[in-house]
């Protein structure tokens, strides 16, 4: 994280991530966040919002839209090396744009057609995976004349992470349609099922494996695969997913 942070920057970026994850509408979310970030980063225009696997931008705007990012959304993404990187792996990354650019991005025609008139010079997009069809984004953005992102901007956005990927996570509950993507228990074993609802309960490996009499490594064991069929990342995701009725539970042992 970078040295210089002062304590108010701090403390407006822990008050945002606070209000984002508390707020009720996804406007609401973007906004909160998106003013804490700005500064935090240093960034000139901060956007958060979700892909979907099956083709689909959706930018999140605190305010109305711009007309750049509405291009973006309806027809630019598919170009776009991030979004790209995220059709193609399942895993999260937080990368500079030089980390994809291996020399031809300023003759795509990604650049020459979207990026280069948008009057972007440099970002930082992070990219968290929910499920096996939806992740949040973060893109931080410097316009033309500003100095590029360094490594202590991208360590910020690394230390920053976690927050982010739960301020997502609550935008994707509140975006989605009613039963839009709900996770089911019925595909795992009784096992499984009976540690899923311990996790859901607030346990942890610790705690489960007294209850169920095995070891705590067995139960990681059991806990990784509960997450890949369901797939999910974490117990903050399952717990969210069963609070929120995204979670449907058969009758478990």
């Amino acid at each position: 994280m970078r040295a210089n942070l002062t304590f108010e920057q701090l403390q407006r970026w822990s008050s945002g991530i606070a209000s984002a994850v508390s707020a009720t509408l996804p406007e609401e979310i973007s906004a909160h966040f998106t003013a804490g970030a700005r500064d935090l980063i240093a960034s000139d225009q901060v956007y958060i919002g979700l892909y979907l696997r099956d083709s689909a931008s959706i930018t999140i705007y605190e305010r109305d839209p711009d007309h750049w990012n509405r291009n973006y959304d309806t027809r630019k993404y598919q170009q776009d090396p991030f979004f790209r990187l995220f059709a193609g792996s399942r895993q999260d990354f937080l990368l500079p744009l030089s980390a994809l650019d291996k020399g031809d991005f300023h003759t795509s025609a990604y650049y020459r057609d979207f990026y280069e008139p948008s009057g972007s010079f440099d970002e930082i997009t992070g990219v968290f995976n929910f499920d096996r069809n939806a992740a949040g984004f973060v893109t931080y953005l410097r316009r033309r004349g500003a100095r590029p992102f360094g490594a202590e901007d991208v360590a910020t956005a690394e230390a920053t992470a976690d927050a982010t990927r739960m301020v997502l996570e609550r935008l994707w509950r509140q975006w989605r349609p009613p039963g839009e993507n709900q996770l089911s228990l019925g595909d795992l074993s009784a096992r499984e099922r009976q540690i899923a609802v311990l996790l859901i309960d607030g346990g942890c490996a610790k705690t489960i494996s007294r209850d169920l009499s095995i070891s705590p490594g067995t139960v990681r064991n059991h806990i990784k695969t509960v997450y890949r069929k369901l797939g999910i990342h974490s117990q903050v995701e399952l717990m969210a997913a069963a609070r929120d009725g995204g979670l449907a539970l058969p009758s478990l042992p």
